[in-house]
């Protein structure tokens, strides 16, 4: 009995060591920018072995490392825009990793970016939204039985007699409503 547990146990386990997660980032510089210094880092900074480029399309492969274990990972580059600017949007996958590992490995882009070319510019302004136009003066009560809007013509209640409530914008209700059990079929 305690063997298809443990199987049933392994399996979950092992589910879930193979999720598929990825962090997104994005950055406020070019994608050639952010291109340049994410291969650099993976190279360069941490040593990673680059597996497969294609800069038209946006992506690389890699080897992360962690003592003797190695486990692929992939950065995607993508243009993108954020605060009305030209931003690129990098996505990181390390699946078999934690995904403090990926947060780590893109907080370190942005430290590098920063060191390297400096602080982003600065989002461009929003012209101040215009102030609201001065109210306009209520107009003067039209005379009882006259249409409040041009145009139009007074009606009658059910009794016969001018309805001046809608030619003043208020409504009277009719005299008498039809139930539905009035209705012929």
């Amino acid at each position: 009995m305690k063997l298809p547990t443990l199987s049933l146990a392994a399996a979950l386990l092992a589910s879930a060591a193979t999720a598929e997660a990825r962090s997104v980032r994005d950055e406020p510089y070019s994608l050639d920018t952010t291109w340049n210094a994410a291969v650099r880092m993976v190279r360069v900074d941490f040593g990673f072995t680059i597996e497969e480029r294609d800069r038209d399309l946006g992506y690389f492969t890699f080897q992360y490392r962690e003592g003797r274990r190695t486990v692929p990972g992939s950065i995607e580059v993508l243009r993108t825009e954020t605060d009305g600017r030209q931003a690129t949007r990098v996505i990181l996958q390390v699946p078999a990793m934690p995904a403090y590992v990926e947060s780590m490995m893109l907080q370190r882009l942005s430290r590098k970016l920063r060191a390297e070319f400096g602080e982003p510019a600065p989002p461009p302004a929003h012209p101040p939204p215009a102030a609201p136009a001065p109210p306009a003066a209520p107009a003067p009560p039209a005379a009882p039985g006259t249409p409040a809007t041009p145009g139009a013509q007074p009606t009658t209640t059910a009794s016969g007699t001018p309805n001046t409530s809608l030619t003043q914008g208020r409504w009277e209700a009719p005299a008498r409503v039809r139930r539905i059990e009035d209705w012929d079929d």
